[in-house]
């Protein structure tokens, strides 16, 4: 973020003056490249070397949300049209309007994704056959599992099941999309780890 800029005066005539609301603007960096899910689906013969480039920037990201606050966040939705891509490939985590404390999102149960094709297959496998399961960092470190993959394979999770067949392959039989023959030996290592059935056995941001 650059800045942020106000503007006392009503910018719109459906907003009078005597509101007293000012209009807010952020500057933010400009990412060309738009979303990460954007960048895969339209330049899907990226080298590794942009690819693990990517993957770094994206668990930077993730890092700095979870481990160097004196309070851990978490962010509430991650997947890979959360994460922008600058001019060298950079990717930067965005989309921070669910952000909130670990202590804080336990107390709420957000059931809205639940219906959402698209956004299931980034749901941990324990959240989804329980929603009253408390959402953790460890559950969150499973939806960027599922970017890592989408970064190894430009491919969309899940593509063209249906909701009750993305739970049943997760629940029921612990399915985890292939990774690809030429997937870096090491990154292919972290993907399973953070896309691990039990939440125990996933790593944290930091040792990403």
């Amino acid at each position: 973020m650059y800045g942020i800029c106000i503007e006392e005066k009503a910018l719109s005539a459906h907003l009078s003056a005597s509101d007293g609301i000012p209009c807010f603007s952020i500057v933010m960096e400009y990412c060309k490249h738009g979303t990460l899910r954007q960048v895969l689906t339209k330049q899907r013969h990226l080298s590794w070397e942009v690819r693990i480039r990517m993957a770094l920037g994206a668990a930077r990201g993730l890092y700095r949300l979870h481990q160097t606050e004196e309070k851990s966040r978490l962010h509430g939705c991650i997947c890979s049209s959360k994460f922008l891509v600058a001019g060298d490939y950079c990717v930067k985590l965005s989309g921070f309007e669910l952000c909130e404390t670990e202590s804080s999102i336990k107390r709420k149960v957000n059931k809205k994704n639940f219906n959402q094709v698209c956004m299931l297959a980034y749901i941990a496998p324990e959240n989804l056959m329980d929603i009253y399961y408390p959402y953790k960092r460890s559950c969150e470190i499973y939806s960027f599992g599922i970017v890592l993959w989408e970064i190894a394979t430009s491919e969309i999770p899940f593509e063209g099941c249906s909701l009750q067949e993305i739970r049943d392959k997760i629940c029921d039989h612990r399915y985890q999309d292939p990774v690809g023959e030429d997937c870096p030996e090491e990154l292919e290592k972290v993907i399973n780890q953070c896309r691990a059935f039990d939440p125990f056995q996933r790593p944290s941001a930091e040792r990403e």
